[in-house]
């Protein structure tokens, strides 16, 4: 008898290390941080700048490397057409900060770059669409947590690493428990070219 075992409904993350100026990165978003009000969207505590432009050359080298990355990303869902960036924001985070869990609806993909991390600077979290269900039924009875059988999936940022992952995944960042230092990065959605 043929056995046979299907993968179905995958959700892929993708993460890749960019060789950005960090320093002027930094310095970037504290000054911005002194001059912008900024907003708050899943942020518990912390600051998140208003949506950033052509206005601001230093994270130009970032967009492209951005925009390169989900176009590649996207061809593994067969994407037929180009995206580009709809809007990226900074976020900086101090002590307990954080983020709720939320997805980015009217986005195809999103993402986040990170600038700066220091210890205990908190993960990025996933949450499994089936968490209500894999809790209530996986978890008393799973021997070796994996991708395939975890309700959530946590990754450890490291500075200069970006994330790329489809809008619809659920997602949030842990407290960042650093007393002295602040993590920050710069978040973003994707959109259609159009013709």
């Amino acid at each position: 008898m043929n056995k046979n075992i299907y993968e179905i409904f995958k959700y892929e993350v993708f993460c890749t290390k960019l060789n950005l100026d960090l320093k002027s990165l930094k310095k970037f978003s504290f000054k911005l941080q002194k001059n912008n009000q900024g907003k708050v969207k899943s942020n518990v505590g912390g600051w998140q700048s208003e949506d950033l432009f052509d206005e601001y050359p230093i994270i130009t080298e970032l967009k492209k490397n951005i925009a390169r990355y989900v176009n590649d990303f996207s061809k593994e869902f067969n994407f037929n057409k180009k995206l580009k960036l709809a809007n990226l924001w900074i976020n900086i985070n101090g002590y307990k900060d954080s983020n709720d869990a939320h997805i980015h609806p009217g986005s195809f993909f999103s993402g986040v770059f990170y600038i700066k991390v220091p210890k205990k600077s908190g993960k990025l979290t996933f949450i499994n669409p089936n968490r209500d269900f894999m809790e209530w039924v996986f978890d008393k009875n799973i021997t070796r947590y994996t991708q395939k059988n975890s309700s959530i999936w946590s990754f450890e940022p490291e500075e200069n690493m970006l994330f790329i992952f489809p809008s619809f995944l659920e997602h949030k960042v842990t407290p960042h428990m650093n007393k002295t230092e602040k993590r920050i990065s710069i978040s973003f959605n994707s959109e259609l070219i159009s013709n």
